[in-house]
């Protein structure tokens, strides 16, 4: 997209504010018609005074308090209408837009970690296009007013004067124009690779431990130093060819001041303007040349904004690759049956970066299973199995082998690329995914929580009534998930703030959390996605027992490495590279199929 087309799209993402700018520039711009007429009654002044011309005196006096009141007001009503219409409410519009694209892209497409779906690309995006904003409507547009109109007033008056320091400009604006070409792309390589050092020591800040018990001290150090050391080769260059310019430049913008007011001055001298009209050409070519630099250093930080909000726009036309259907089949009352027929899916991983480049900030996520430059990843192939209502169903296999792909179909994270899942003899995809989603209770692996209490986050879940959620039933799913077992000795009970991602609980601690908040939503179906695997023993036996309890009358689906898990299962179904090997009770695969013997042997000699 080029910058006029960039500045379009920019404007209409600013249609709910139209207005609102427009006046505020009308306000910034009366603010700089006053300030401009400044010099013009300092010079009815000193002419006054210079040729005792007392009534033009007392008149300029009187203009100049009223304009000194009139600037005060219209500062403040600037002020004002920013503050009242612009400064909170724009953000907010940008930060809603935002957030509509971030969630209608599909729990795959996050899973996958699209590059496209960064926090640093929506974040940089909408300070740029914010930033760009505010740099037009207060900065750009009023400095060209305020050089503009004096230039005005000395081409009108003192055309020489006024043609003189037109020239300047245009010499200074090419001048200018063409360094930041060539600075702009310099500074966007330097801003990349500092980004890059500070993500290295955040990472070595991080990891500290792993430091320590490897005894890397040394190892670190130098590798950090290096990266400032490598900061230092490529900045230095760059920054002192800035240098030469910008003293290059204001070398050029002083002598052209000293020439156009000499040239005044001699005028002045020859008696051809007088001693007011002097004062006022000092101060209008003191405004004129001296406000140039401001412009330079806008061109060239409205340069630097054009990648991130490209980038930006990239990521608000990013299609999403699942849809909610137009007219979704309604879920009244789920049963839980789940039946999978003929399914295969295919994991497509995104092209690395051609979409949007790593500025260096992130670390890019590869797609699960993902080796080598292999493009595609077949995670099923044509799978086929019915889970009746209301049993209890496990999934084993070793890592890779598609189980935890099924529960992202259950869920409608992604769409098979041939075959059905259904839902109650319904495809999901003809159903309101966020209803069906609301009615399943899913425990990963990795619990995320967020930096707030844990009532908050065992009820998140809660689909607009966790206000309503009674102590009582909290008691009841957090003696189910454990939670109970530690919940007591935290010092503010359910109101007690877990620190971002829970830090302020251990890993265990967390998974039953998890767990209590599946269990909350009383859900038709369960999903415990290696929900044990950061648990003890003693805690795994309990959990196993808890979830027994929990998924009676439920349709339960437990993916679990741990044997001892899943053992009690009305049905187990054995994955291995996408298809199901076995089917059966433990005891019927273990007298049955050499596969499920085979990992319960590996298990038997690893314990």
């Amino acid at each position: 997209m080029n910058k006029i087309g960039t500045a379009k799209r920019i404007w209409g993402i600013c249609a709910p504010f139209h207005r609102h700018l427009v006046g505020s520039l009308g306000i910034v711009l009366a603010h700089q018609a006053v300030n401009s007429i400044f010099p013009l009654i300092m010079g009815l002044m000193v002419t006054a005074v210079v040729e005792k011309q007392y009534t033009t005196l007392i008149w300029s006096i009187l203009v100049w308090s009223i304009l000194i009141t009139a600037r005060t007001g219209v500062g403040y009503f600037r002020d004002f209408y920013e503050i009242r219409y612009l400064s909170y409410d724009f953000p907010r519009h940008l930060s809603q837009i935002s957030m509509e694209k971030f969630f209608n892209v599909s729990m795959g497409q996050h899973h996958l970690g699209h590059s496209l779906i960064k926090s640093s690309v929506v974040r940089k995006g909408e300070a740029a296009i914010s930033g760009t904003v505010n740099s037009v409507i207060y900065e750009l547009l009023p400095l060209i007013f305020m050089i503009t109109l004096p230039l005005a007033f000395m081409i009108v008056k003192v055309p020489v004067v006024g043609l003189s320091v037109s020239v300047t400009i245009i010499i200074f604006i090419w001048y200018s124009y063409r360094f930041n070409k060539f600075f702009v792309t310099k500074l966007c390589g330097l801003d990349t690779l500092a980004n890059t050092v500070s993500k290295k020591h955040g990472e070595v800040i991080q990891n500290a431990d792993v430091v320590y018990v490897n005894a890397q001290e040394e190892r670190v150090k130098i590798e950090c130093d290096d990266g400032n050391v490598l900061q230092g080769v490529q900045g230095k260059p760059v920054w002192l060819s800035y240098v030469a310019w910008f003293f290059g430049g204001l070398w050029f913008t002083q002598l052209s001041q000293v020439v156009c007011i000499a040239i005044s001055a001699y005028l002045a001298y020859q008696g051809r303007i007088s001693s007011g009209t002097f004062v006022a050409l000092f101060m209008w070519i003191g405004t004129s040349l001296g406000m140039l630099w401001n412009i330079s250093n806008m061109q060239r930080n409205m340069a630097k904004n054009m990648a991130p909000i490209s980038k930006y726009f990239k990521f608000l036309d990013y299609e999403p690759d699942i849809l909610m259907p137009k007219n979704p089949v309604p879920i009244e009352h789920l049963r839980g049956r789940i039946e999978f027929r003929h399914v295969s899916f295919t994991y497509r991983s995104r092209a690395t970066m051609d979409d949007l480049e790593n500025d260096g900030t992130e670390q890019v996520k590869s797609v699960e299973n993902v080796v080598g430059n292999v493009s595609e990843i077949s995670a099923l192939m044509d799978v086929s199995f019915v889970l009746e209502e209301g049993k209890r169903y496990a999934f084993v296999g070793r890592s890779g082998a598609g189980k935890s792909t099924l529960v992202g179909l259950i869920l409608r994270a992604f769409d098979p690329q041939s075959g059905h899942v259904l839902i109650d003899g319904v495809d999901v995809r003809i159903l309101d995914y966020q209803d069906l989603r609301r009615r399943i209770g899913l425990v990963p692996q990795d619990v995320a929580l967020f930096d707030g209490t844990i009532r908050y986050n065992v009820t998140f879940g809660m689909n607009g009534s966790a206000l309503n959620v009674t102590d009582t039933e909290l008691e009841v799913a957090a003696k189910l998930a454990r939670v109970s077992e530690f919940k007591e000795k935290l010092e503010k009970g359910w109101e007690t703030l877990i620190g971002e991602r829970g830090i302020k609980l251990s890993g265990g601690q967390r998974q039953r959390v998890g767990i209590m908040r599946a269990l909350i939503k009383n859900p038709q179906i369960l999903i415990f996605d290696e929900a044990t695997s950061s648990l003890d023993m003693e805690n795994e036996s309990g959990i196993r027992e808890s979830i027994i309890e929990a998924s009676a009358g439920k349709t339960a689906i437990i993916i679990a490495h741990r044997l001892a898990t899943v053992k009690d299962a009305d049905k187990i179904f054995v994955f291995d590279e996408g298809k199901v090997v076995g089917e059966g009770t433990h005891e019927e695969l273990l007298r049955a199929n050499e596969y499920y013997q085979r990992l319960v042997q590996k298990q038997v000699i690893m314990a």
